[in-house]
């Protein structure tokens, strides 16, 4: 048995440092890219010390008074943990599993329309509420239930019922919610799995058509095998923010009235942070959001992996 030179061992490392060299154009192009991830995205995470410490206005994240754990003791133990983990909890959770079915349904009609003009005016006119600035859709909603001159009250009136005042019980807010965000989302959300259902073999639904599987039978047994992997995918990035909820619509539905409902983690950061300046205390909520939501994907992409052999990473 021969045993190999060193010049030999070393021919590997030179070849792909010279194949490096020869491509170095695409990484120029590269650089940018990456150096834009690292200024705004790494070199941050420094900020995450701001949770350990008591500033003032005025300090940066170099200054301010080590605390340890205070402002984490002083979010567990106040008054406002358990409510806001339950509010948080019943928004994300229920807007989950109400979210999650009902573009998967709407893209499996659209790819199995058979009229290709209507398709695409589906696919248009649902994408378009996508586009409407958060402002825009909440001046929607306030639009439609108020209680004396929305739509759905007069309506409503119209049939002999109550009036309803949408805005101002707390059992009305998650309702009022998620489905301004199934109207606004159902479009854009679709999209991704009618360009899964594109990669569908013809010849499997051909072979399924022939042995006479009505739309309904290829739907289950063609179509949703395709898109499962986009759907554990899609699954999995949604656990790691489950606590996590756009703070603007919230805050911009949110009221006297209903602020025992919709006071959820992301408002309370955003006015213990901007409005009352308790820097530390609201970096503390905000990663304790972040460590939690870390921990939910991981486990759920290892679940994924041993179920179903199917992960992210």
């Amino acid at each position: 048995m021969q045993i190999p030179e060193k010049n030999q061992l070393r021919a590997p490392k030179r070849s792909k440092l010279r194949l490096a060299l020869s491509q170095w154009q695409l990484y120029a192009l590269l650089f940018p890219g990456v150096l834009i991830i690292f200024v705004f995205h790494y070199l941050p995470l420094y900020g995450a010390t701001i949770a350990f410490k008591d500033l003032a206005i005025g300090d940066d994240m170099f200054g301010g008074t080590w605390v340890g754990f205070k402002n984490f003791e002083r979010f567990f133990m106040g008054p406002y943990f358990g409510m806001l983990m339950t509010n948080t909890l019943k928004l994300t959770i229920t807007q989950m599993l109400l979210t999650t079915p009902i573009p998967i349904i709407f893209a499996l009609m659209v790819h199995n329309s058979s009229n290709k003009y209507v398709r695409k005016l589906t696919q248009t006119f649902s994408y378009m509420p996508h586009l409407l600035a958060t402002v825009i859709v909440v001046t929607i909603i306030e639009l439609f239930c108020r209680q004396e001159s929305g739509l759905i009250n007069i309506l409503l009136s119209r049939f002999g019922y109550d009036r309803v005042d949408f805005m101002g019980r707390e059992d009305m807010f998650i309702p009022v919610y998620i489905i301004s965000n199934v109207w606004q989302g159902m479009g854009s959300n679709a999209v991704i799995y009618i360009a899964a259902l594109s990669a569908v073999d013809v010849q499997l639904t051909e072979a399924a058509t022939i042995d006479g599987a009505n739309k309904l039978q290829r739907m289950w047994h063609v179509d949703i095998p395709t898109i499962m992997p986009t759907f554990v995918m899609l699954t999995i990035m949604s656990f790691g923010s489950i606590l996590t909820v756009g703070y603007e619509k919230v805050l911009l539905l949110q009221n006297d009235l209903n602020i025992g409902a919709s006071e959820i983690i992301s408002t309370y950061v955003y006015k213990q942070g901007l409005i009352s300046s308790q820097f530390g205390y609201s970096a503390a909520v905000s990663l304790f959001n972040n460590v939690v939501g870390l921990i939910l994907v991981l486990t759920v992409n290892k679940i994924a992996k041993k179920t179903a052999d199917m992960s992210l990473f």
